[in-house]
């Protein structure tokens, strides 16, 4: 690859003809990227007219492979060829890497233009100039010549997704660390590699530090990309110490646990997981990156979840203190340095000159090298100062020179000043605000435009945002948030505290503790003043005046933040014993946690807020009549458990998300937020004096609701077809909703807990539901057929469920994908019930086996572990007549020998009888060990049961690809072992199980 690869933005650039795979194929191939971390474009516009755009022809630049789908109409479309076209002259030219995917079509006929394509390319000779078509042509002959996947090789399109993923992984592994434009890391990524990879009998825990701007973060983004798709899971958490003041223990591994399961997780306390949640995880190998971790006490704190993860996991932790480290004795340290000199000169010039211009980077050659020595190698300035020469003459170059001879070279911030002077007004103005008050916030650009901006349109505060990251002074991530380097951002706050270091009354950005207890407890504060930030517990012992804000008019952002452990709440009560008389009417942000007041003044107004968050207040109302929101996005009012009633929202016409959680005695929810067309997220979970929740105005936003123990809730009705999750837990409520069935994009439901008596025929029309939680619903006595779509479903502790239904044929039950049906203690069942479970369970169980059974041999089963895939639970002693090896005992023999060669073994099902008769637990662990003339070796299977006791023996059926592979491994060498089952609760005794096993081959698969 040559220089023009060093500002590549992709990973993968996918050339597709959308009306062949837009809806299905695709939406899977992206998916899978997503899971891998693999970066890609891919343009799900409509297609119109003759010409790609200027993005698209940008996209493909800014990529390092370019993936081409080859499907029946790829050639009918001219856009798809003038993609091709400038694929081709990329590859030719640059040498980037094409893998061409023949979806449905033969290589052949896509390179000789024969049958679909034939038919295409005589309608465009008709149509455009030969030249052209010649071009086209050529283009696709050399992309068919190159070596690439066909679909038809594969049995399903899992396997073909699987091979396309392992070819890109494969190609992106060859992208040279130079080629994204990090300089001078190599060495770096090869030691923390060879790190990595260390064997260990434990998590592996290791450390990256240096100094401030040198590169830390940068090396483990790097080796996080680089080795993230070698992990079960991963997580990058970036700012650990600044998310651990801001937001607590609690949210981070939240945070950290739901991106390694890529699902929402709560936990009830910062140092205890749901069993379930702790099962999953102890089974994954991760990789997990702790970035700028500041204090020892953090790491001490967050390292007690080593405990939960597997032994082959690594974690990497950025410091800038090396005794962080130090003291909490971590298996290997990797100390950055900066960059000798020649690689600081190519990380200038990089940045300092455009592309392959060789002349000019002689001609500057000598400049260049005197501030490359300036920078003595530190790689954040060497960017910065490139940034801010870019362009400019050579006596600018020189002007630079002089006056960074006359301010010291010894603190970075001469050099961020330089760049910041260079700013435009607007730009100052951002670059100070994201500095003292929004980076660690987590918001995102669109968010941030309605924030910052002023007289100035919505577009100028982008472009100046743009310019920022341009300039290397804010970073955009993927999800669009904004967010600043540390060096930066203490440069940005000296640079405010400069301005007014002898009055902080007249600073223009407050957030220094003692400036800002100075400012509020004596009333200096001026019409200067644009954000105060600041941690609760600095300002929890002033007695602040009602007037403390009066003269702070042109307030726009205001921050007092501060979440603790429910057991160890501050009291602030006591914060404004004279109530408080005014809040500035420009503000936009404001969010004060544990607010002390039963409302905000009277005279306050919500014109200008943007977000609103009074989490964990004393507000009883917020306000009275109807307020002007035009701008509000959110309100957050969760843990205000003295809040009974909500103001009129008719006004607020762009909220996107409110959050009402633990609201205890909030009664009803003004009828206004049913015509909050832009309302994406209500929580009312634990709002228990609810009692109606009805509209007949469709919420046509809304994707998120949650109702979840709203014990006085008795009427529900609310029109939201586009909602995704939904959640009733514990609604004392007989039916569902007379709208049941209307959400067809409605994916998680949750129903646990509640009185519900009946579920509607109408399930049937949520074709995308994935989740269905019905656990204790007591008075349930039906299960109607559920949509293929449903992949868990739990129905534990239904003690009155007779009848559960089912499709009738087993082709209808192939289309399932169940991977979890449980139904624990659900003691009523008919027998015909059962005997539809037990057919149904036969089907998926097979169906998931030859799902997963891998093509070709894996002898590494110890390092693909992976949550079962899939598991049946009923009740009942029998063993099902499909299983072939049986044994009351804990140990059996399997004998292969009947086996042809040409009918390989693809997994083993295993089939456990557990009785009544032993412990309450939340976990079973189930070891299976071989036992042969030479070694013993063994896998173990974790289960989750209700914690409650078993009332009766079940049937506990399930498939668990890595116990599967292990002893598939053995049958290739072997045709007779023996199989010793141990089975013991997690923290209990071992207990007897009835164990039974039935191995599965091509042949009997398809019988099956």
């Amino acid at each position: 690859m040559t220089n023009n690869t060093l500002h590549l933005k992709y990973d993968v650039f996918v050339s597709f003809r959308g009306e062949d795979i837009r809806q299905g194929f695709l939406s899977h191939l992206v998916k899978v990227f997503s899971r891998k971390q693999i970066n890609a474009f891919v343009d799900d516009k409509l297609k119109r007219g003759d010409d790609i755009s200027h993005s698209l022809v940008q996209a493909i630049e800014g990529s390092f492979i370019s993936l081409i789908i080859f499907s029946e109409n790829y050639a009918s479309s001219c856009w798809c060829l003038k993609e091709l076209e400038k694929i081709i002259e990329r590859k030719e030219n640059y040498g980037q890497i094409v893998i061409p995917v023949f979806y449905g079509v033969d290589p052949t006929n896509v390179r000789h233009q024969k049958k679909s394509y034939e038919n295409a390319f005589a309608e465009l000779e008709r149509k455009y100039n030969l030249s052209e078509v010649q071009i086209w042509r050529r283009a696709l002959k050399i992309s068919a010549n190159s070596s690439g996947i066909t679909s038809s090789s594969f049995k399903n399109e899992a396997d073909l997704l699987e091979e396309i993923t392992k070819v890109v992984l494969m190609s992106l592994s060859k992208n040279p660390v130079n080629s994204k434009g990090l300089i001078g890391i190599d060495k770096s990524i090869a030691h923390l590699e060879s790190l990595l990879r260390k064997e260990s009998k434990k998590v592996r825990v290791i450390g990256i530090c240096g100094m401030g701007g040198i590169g830390k973060t940068t090396i483990a983004e790097e080796i996080f990309s680089q080795n993230r798709s070698e992990y079960d899971g991963g997580c990058f958490l970036p700012k650990v110490s600044d998310e651990l003041t801001r937001n607590g223990l609690k949210s981070l591994k939240e945070n950290l646990f739901s991106t390694l399961l890529v699902e929402d997780v709560k936990m009830d306390t910062p140092n205890r997981l749901s069993s379930d949640i702790e099962r999953r995880i102890s089974r994954m190998k991760v990789l997990i990156v702790l970035d700028d971790v500041k204090d020892t006490d953090q790491l001490e704190m967050l390292f007690g979840t080593l405990d939960w993860f597997r032994s082959d996991s690594r974690i990497i932790v950025t410091t800038r203190d090396k005794q962080v480290l130090i003291a909490n004795e971590v298996d290997d340290i990797h100390e950055v340095g900066v960059l000798n000199s020649n690689k600081a000169l190519e990380l200038f010039n990089l940045n300092a000159f455009e592309r392959n211009n060789q002349l000019e980077m002689e001609d500057y050659c000598e400049l260049s090298k005197r501030f490359v020595h300036y920078a003595s190698g530190i790689p954040l300035v060497l960017k910065i100062l490139g940034h801010l020469l870019r362009g400019k003459d050579k006596q600018v170059w020189e002007s630079m020179l002089d006056k960074l001879k006359r301010e010291p070279i010894k603190k970075v911030y001469h050099v961020m000043r330089l760049s910041y002077d260079d700013l435009d007004r607007l730009e100052q103005k951002i670059f100070l605000d994201i500095a003292c008050f929004f980076n660690g916030l987590n918001l995102k650009v669109d968010y941030m435009k309605l924030l910052l901006k002023d007289c100035e349109s919505d577009n100028s505060v982008a472009v100046g945002l743009e310019r920022l990251t341009d300039r290397a002074l804010v970073t955009i991530s993927k999800d669009n948030v904004v967010s600043m380097h540390d060096i930066i951002q203490e440069i940005g706050r000296e640079i405010v505290r400069q301005e007014s270091s002898k009055d902080p009354g007249s600073c223009s950005r407050l957030y220094d503790p003692d400036d800002i207890c100075d400012v509020l407890q004596n009333d200096k504060g001026t019409e200067a003043v644009r954000s105060i930030s600041v941690d609760l517990l600095a300002i929890r012992n002033l007695r602040l005046s009602p007037h403390v804000f009066a003269k702070m008019s042109k307030l726009k952002f205001l921050d007092f933040h501060g979440k603790y452990d429910s057991r160890d709440i501050p009291d602030f009560s006591n914060l404004l014993p004279q109530g408080l008389q005014y809040l500035p009417t420009d503000l936009r942000y404001v969010q004060w946690m544990h607010y002390p007041l039963d409302s905000l003044p009277d005279k306050f107004s919500a014109e200008n807020l943007v977000i609103l968050d009074l989490s964990f207040s004393r507000v009883v109302k917020l306000w009275c009549g109807v307020q002007n929101m035009a701008s509000l996005k959110e309100v957050k009012l969760s843990r205000s458990e003295l809040l009974r009633e909500l103001p009129d929202f008719s006004e607020a016409t762009n909220l996107e998300v409110l959050d009402l959680s633990f609201c205890r005695k909030l009664t009803s929810v003004h009828p206004s937020i049913f015509s909050v067309n832009k309302l994406q997220k209500l929580d009312l979970f634990l709002c228990g004096r609810l009692t109606e929740f009805t509209s007949n105005a469709p919420l046509s936003s809304l994707r998120y609701l949650n109702l979840g123990l709203c014990h006085s809730l008795r009427k529900l009705s609310v029109k939201a077809e586009n909602i995704t999750e939904l959640n009733l837990a514990a609604l004392r409520i007989d039916a569902c909703p007379s709208t049941f069935g209307c959400q067809t994009k409605l994916e998680i439901l949750n129903l646990e807990f509640s009185e519900i008596e009946d579920i509607h025929s109408r399930i049937n029309n949520l074709t995308r539901i994935r989740h269905l939680n019905l656990r204790y619903c007591m008075n349930l006595r039906t299960l109607p057929e559920l949509p293929s779509s449903v992949e868990i479903q739990l129905a534990e502790g239904c003690s009155l469920l007779e009848t559960i239904l089912f499709p009738l044929t087993a082709a209808e039950q192939l289309k399932e994908n169940k991977k979890s049906v449980e139904f624990w203690n659900c003691m009523n069942l008919s027998e015909v019930s059962l005997r539809y479970i037990r057919l149904n369970a036969q089907i998926n169980l097979m169906r998931s086996v030859h799902q997963h059974a891998p093509e070709h041999d894996i002898d590494d089963y110890k390092h693909n572990f992976a949550s079962y895939q899939a598991l049946y639970v009923y009740p009942g002693s029998s063993v099902p007549e499909w299983i072939e090896f049986k044994t009351t005992k804990n140990h059996m023999i399997i004998n292969l020998s009947t086996a042809r060669v040409d009918d390989p073994l693809l997994g083993i099902i295993f089939c456990f009888i557990l009785g009544s008769g032993y412990n309450k637990c939340d976990q079973i662990e189930l070891g299976i060990t071989t036992v042969n003339d030479i070694e013993k070796e063994g896998v173990r299977i974790y289960m989750t049961r209700p914690y409650f006791a078993a009332y009766m023996d079940h049937v506990c059926m399930i498939y668990d690809q890595p116990s599967s592979r292990y002893l598939t491994s053995l049958a290739k060498t072997q045709t007779r072992f023996k199989i010793n089952v141990t089975a013991r609760s997690r923290d209990g005794p071992e207990f007897d199980a009835l164990v039974v096993a039935f191995p599965i081959s091509s042949e009997a698969g398809e019988e099956a």
